[in-house]
């Protein structure tokens, strides 16, 4: 709770409704329209992340502000500052929290300043890496609009989508790196970005046991490691495509099975298919390739 006058109280229950927790249980808002929705957006109240901007609305579609953004990511990653009496507004605290683990807050903040997609998106992957470090695939994903993203935003975009923050679904559409980001599309994204640090942190069973590694695929074997590249299909899945170089046109490049995990990761094993024996081919450095389907907000990974 914050030592603030009750008119900034008033203005941050009716007006950014981001701040800290100041409801004792999560309510369905009327204006959150979709199952998925409704549960990502209770989720986060019940973990004091976010508040309608009225008992009864979240207004979704409204633009995200620099200070409810900066509170937003501050109670989401539970970032700690110092005590600060610095000014009269309500979000102080907070981005005083967010400057302190490092988060590129602007010198100035503005109550009703907006926050661009890709701003944002940096936001939170600070946010995320203040947390610890994560393991993403290094799949370089193309958006209709990559030439309108900044070199800083890329970095942090490309990361985000390979943690599933950043829904895969939107790969290969517009990004709108310079659109405001929406209340609701900032709740989705943090949404997953919490759920990604506590399934990471999670203590792991059966810790007293050992498990064997597992054995390498005939590719990785032979020193030809394939190059993944994602993009989306007509109806919202992605195809994994496998690039590799190959000594000779008698070699061929296979997927053999897909696993899908209950992490979200799609496990890609593959082989090289040998030369026909008795036969004879030119060598000459041959491009290799291998696609499958895997579904929207799966990680592919291959199979080590």
């Amino acid at each position: 709770m914050w030592n603030s006058k009750n008119k900034a109280a008033a203005l941050l229950v009716l007006s950014c409704a981001l701040a800290g927790s100041g409801v004792a249980a999560a309510a369905a808002f009327s204006d959150v329209q979709g199952s998925n929705n409704q549960s990502i957006v209770s989720s986060l109240q019940e973990k004091g992340i976010i508040n309608g901007v009225t008992a009864t609305q979240f207004k979704p579609n409204q633009q995200l502000t620099q200070p409810q953004a900066i509170q937003m990511l501050v109670n989401a990653f539970d970032m700690k500052g110092p005590e600060t009496t610095a000014g009269k507004a309500w979000y102080s605290q907070a981005v005083a929290a967010a400057r302190a683990n490092d988060l590129s807050v602007p010198a100035s903040i503005k109550a009703s300043e907006s926050v661009t997609r890709e701003q944002f998106a940096i936001w939170l992957h600070q946010a995320i890496n203040t947390t610890g470090e994560y393991p993403t695939t290094k799949m370089f994903v193309i958006f209709e609009d990559q030439d309108s993203i900044s070199k800083e935003a890329s970095n942090a975009i490309q990361d985000l989508v390979n943690m599933n923050v950043i829904p895969r679904s939107s790969v290969g559409q517009a990004f709108k790196p310079k659109a405001d980001i929406t209340r609701m599309d900032a709740a989705v994204w943090v949404h997953s970005a919490v759920e990604m640090v506590e399934r990471h942190n999670q203590p792991q069973s059966g810790d007293d046991t050992t498990t064997p590694p597992a054995q390498p695929s005939e590719g990785e074997q032979m020193g030809y490691n394939p190059e993944m590249g994602v993009t989306s299909t007509a109806d919202g899945k992605q195809k994994v495509t496998l690039h590799v170089e190959l000594p000779n046109p008698g070699y061929n490049l296979k997927i053999d099975n897909v696993k899908l995990t209950d992490d979200k990761r799609a496990i890609i094993s593959y082989f090289l298919q040998q030369p026909e024996p008795g036969m004879m081919y030119p060598q000459v450095i041959t491009a290799g390739t291998a696609t499958t389907i895997i579904p929207a907000g799966y990680t592919p990974e291959l199979a080590k």
